[in-house]
């Protein structure tokens, strides 16, 4: 197990320093010069004019200077260093920016993959385990319509009925201001609620769609005719025999579920007016602020990469087989050549 998890590691490295030069190489062939939008037009073209100086110390200061191999080796210590760069919106360090926004993007994105983990599994595995049921005819209908209808659409739905009309719930931000303590706690609370509704019902359905699967094509397989052949109850099949590798893609897809924490929901946050990466990053796309974007898409796939890194130990962990499969195509691959 130890040289499978530490060949996945090598080629989760691999893939996060492509990752990183692709960023670097985006940014650099985006049109437009990035200095026109942090100082303005018209002020660019002025300094251009009459103080290019200062437009040359600028372009010193946010690493935009000198060959593309020398900028290329200037990113690089940069990222070593987790220094991004200044952001152009507010001139802050794009790290304390991203770490302010992930505080927030957290109070939506880990109730939301605890309660759509649990839900969608346990759901799933009722209607995958009597499929035709009055259960699986109500629910399968319902996630399947969800899982396909845009995020954007139902939260503005929900903000529409539930906030504007029914105004159980704010309409936007993510405090009042001026409160403290518990106070403050319940009012961030009353302002998350409906985000986070929206988005466990999101991840409780394809979650529900995938363990319905899983489990409905393992109930049939040879070894649970034969488990039932042999009089062994149902809740014991369920558990020892289809639960244990109906877990194996669920588990996977929880992974990079877990990967995604940080990458937040640009639309959901937008209409919300929630603060977290999501807006943060949108914010940056749309003001060209380029250390920011280069930021964001550097972290949120760097974690993706991960949880699929950690998918792999812990389907590796479940199933020992995986190991050994990974083991008998190496040695295949060795006795080819």
């Amino acid at each position: 197990m130890a040289g499978h998890l530490c060949k996945r590691a090598l080629i989760a490295l691999l893939t996060i320093f492509v990752i990183i030069s692709l960023s670097f190489l985006m940014v650099r062939f985006m049109p437009g010069d990035p200095l026109i939008h942090m100082v303005g037009e018209e002020n660019y073209y002025y300094m251009k004019e009459f103080n290019p100086q200062e437009l040359e110390r600028l372009a010193e200061k946010y690493a935009m200077s000198g060959t593309l191999g020398q900028q290329y080796g200037n990113y690089l210590s940069s990222i070593l260093h987790l220094d991004f760069g200044t952001a152009y919106s507010n001139n802050q360090p794009v790290l304390q920016n991203i770490l302010d926004s992930c505080k927030w993007t957290l109070i939506l994105t880990v109730p939301t993959l605890l309660l759509g983990c649990l839900l969608g599994g346990v759901l799933g595995v009722l209607a995958g385990w009597k499929p035709g049921s009055l259960f699986d005819r109500i629910t399968t209908p319902v996630f399947l319509f969800l899982n396909t209808v845009p995020t954007n659409c139902v939260g503005v739905v929900f903000l529409v009925v539930f906030a504007f009309r029914l105004k159980l719930f704010p309409l936007n931000g993510m405090t009042s201001g001026g409160l403290v303590g518990m106070a403050r706690f319940w009012d961030i609370v009353w302002h998350a609620a409906l985000p986070v509704i929206i988005l466990v019902l999101f991840r409780t359905s394809s979650n529900f769609l995938l363990m319905k699967s899983n489990v409905s094509q393992i109930k049939d397989e040879d070894y649970t005719v034969t488990a039932r052949s042999k009089g062994l109850p149902e809740r014991r099949i369920l558990f020892r025999h289809v639960l244990k590798n109906a877990m194996l893609p669920y588990v996977t897809s929880l992974c990079i579920q877990v990967g995604s924490l940080l990458s937040g929901s640009m639309m959901l946050e937008v209409i919300f007016g929630w603060k977290g990466m999501g807006q943060l990053f949108y914010n940056a796309v749309s003001s060209r602020d380029f250390p920011t974007a280069q930021a964001c898409f550097i972290i949120s796939a760097t974690c993706v990469v991960l949880g699929n890194w950690l998918g792999d130990a812990l389907v590796a962990a479940i199933d020992p087989r995986i190991c050994l499969l990974y083991t008998s195509d190496a040695a295949d691959d060795r006795i080819s050549v």
